[in-house]
């Protein structure tokens, strides 16, 4: 097949291009959500080079018009639905909390949004997660859990894959932010590092909960630690403060790490305060920003989200709807174990009963 003419499609529309021009085919793309995540996701799409923003929407009309103004998007909504049947996208991009998830997802996917990308946590109770994920079965539903396309991650996926750090006996994931907050992110890398590694799907999960926090109205506990059985493999996370702090990190939010022990080698990451690496006798180390890495993984997903929907396979695209809801179904199934089940088997069918519960761990307190 010539290089020269092939018959691609470009935001739905076919032609005959070069291979050259059609990697420069530009993703349409609408933002729902003014708030201060959506500036980094707008700043990221603009920075991709990718992504050609044709509108953004939000229900406060001075905080739409302030952020059309900073970025210099001609056009500004205040319905969902008439922006999507109006500027016919192939992304839309929700950057809403997750207290109004379903309902902004949903009114999306019936205005005929082909393709959908949901801030974490994907949702707040199991049958939120079920539902999206029936949404999701026509069309890509994605969630921006976007710390494995950082720099460092995209070339240990690799090394993971190929085994080198010889067979995985150990996956740890801590932070001392709450399991709601951060483990959307954890269980995202560390999920994702055990699957390239060849490890089967957790099997049973064995946890225990302490106090109590809020996200929005619903109750979350404020520190978990949790172990989960691969096959003879323990994978370990702890999320609150009793987690390990990350040495020489000052910042509550930042002290994100995962670690990943071998027979041959060792991985240890952490948000901000750099990575190092033990195999074959070597060691190597590097460095890791929060804010510098965040922008430019943010930017690379977006270029993802292109190549998927410009002609990838989106069932094979790594954060998906089906991928998130497994990752949330753990966080659940340590609910299920810290309320008094013990070790559970999973999968475990849960009802947000399981949610409910976890009041009586204790009195409420702030949750950021």
């Amino acid at each position: 097949m010539s290089k020269e003419t092939v018959k691609k499609t470009c935001g739905g529309r076919p032609r005959r291009t070069s291979v050259k021009s059609e990697s420069a085919c530009r993703l349409r793309a609408v933002s729902v959500g003014c708030g201060g995540r959506a500036q980094a996701h707008i700043k990221a799409m603009l920075e991709s080079g990718v992504v050609d923003l044709l509108a953004v929407c939000d229900l406060d009309e001075a905080r739409l018009k302030a952020t059309a103004e900073r970025f210099q998007i001609a056009k500004t909504y205040r319905d969902l639905g008439e922006m999507i049947q109006k500027e016919k996208p192939e992304l839309v991009d929700i950057v809403t909390p997750p207290t109004i998830r379903t309902s902004i997802v949903e009114p999306a996917v019936r205005a005929g949004a082909p393709a959908i990308l949901i801030e974490k946590p994907i949702a707040l109770k199991p049958s939120e997660t079920r539902k999206l994920v029936e949404l999701g079965r026509d069309r890509l539903i994605a969630v921006n859990t976007q710390y494995q396309w950082k720099p460092h991650w995209k070339r240990f996926w690799p090394i993971l894959e190929k085994g080198g750090l010889g067979e995985v006996r150990v996956i740890r994931a801590s932070t001392l932010a709450n399991i709601l907050e951060q483990a959307p992110h954890t269980l995202d890398l560390a999920m994702k590092a055990a699957r390239l590694s060849g490890l089967p799907e957790p099997q049973w999960c064995l946890a225990g909960a302490s106090g109590l926090e809020h996200f929005g109205q619903i109750p979350v506990p404020a520190d978990v630690t949790a172990t989960f059985g691969m096959g003879e493999v323990r994978l370990q996370i702890n999320h609150g403060p009793s987690a390990p702090p990350v040495p020489g990190e000052t910042v509550k939010w930042y002290h994100i790490q995962v670690d990943v022990l071998g027979s041959r080698g060792r991985l240890w990451v952490s948000l901000n305060q750099g990575w190092a690496l033990w195999r074959s006798g070597k060691f190597e180390s590097g460095k890791t920003e929060w804010g510098k890495n965040d922008g430019e993984a943010q930017s690379a997903l977006y270029v993802h989200l292109r190549d998927t929907l410009h002609g990838g396979n989106i069932r094979e695209f790594p954060t998906r709807v089906e991928i998130a809801a497994r990752n949330s179904d753990l966080m659940m199934a340590c609910y299920a174990s810290a309320l008094g089940g013990g070790r559970v088997q999973l999968p475990i069918p849960l009802s947000d009963d399981v949610v409910d519960r976890l009041k009586g761990l204790g009195s409420s307190t702030a949750s950021a």
